[in-house]
């Protein structure tokens, strides 16, 4: 799950995200999250991805997002553009892909689990998909 996305950062800036993400983290407890409804837009359409949406922990998880937005100062969210905590779960899918994801849906429990840390990736990117480096994590309080 995505919380905050910096897009290209200039790597002498770790060391401040990385201290905003502990700073987050020791004044959370462990989160709930159970999945919700998916949604998701075909290739084409800003490059096609599936996902589900969060239903537990909802709240939660955008309290996160925007203490790191305004800590970080990167001005991701702002009255009209709230967080949507949601679970990716395809890139560059097609209509087939996302029907499939709504079916699955409709037959399949939630999916849950307890986040308990935050991470702070770096994303390398290239034609045969994504490669995520993690740089720093701090725990959840618990």
């Amino acid at each position: 799950m995505t919380l905050v996305f910096l897009g290209p950062a200039d790597p002498s800036h770790v060391a401040r995200i990385t201290t905003a993400i502990e700073d987050a983290a020791a004044s959370r407890a462990a989160i709930d999250v159970t999945t919700g409804e998916p949604g998701g837009r075909a290739v084409g359409q800003r490059g096609g991805v599936a996902w589900l949406s969060i239903d537990r922990g909802s709240r939660e998880l955008t309290g996160v997002a925007l203490d790191l937005d305004r800590d970080l100062d990167s001005a991701t969210f702002s009255g009209s553009r709230r967080p949507r905590p949601h679970l990716t779960v395809a890139r560059r899918v097609d209509e087939t892909v996302l029907r499939a994801l709504r079916d699955w849906s409709r037959t399949t429990p939630p999916v849950g689990w307890k986040s308990t840390r935050l991470v702070l990736l770096r994303s390398h990117t290239d034609p045969g998909g994504s490669r995520y480096e993690e740089l720093a994590s701090a725990n959840l309080a618990s």
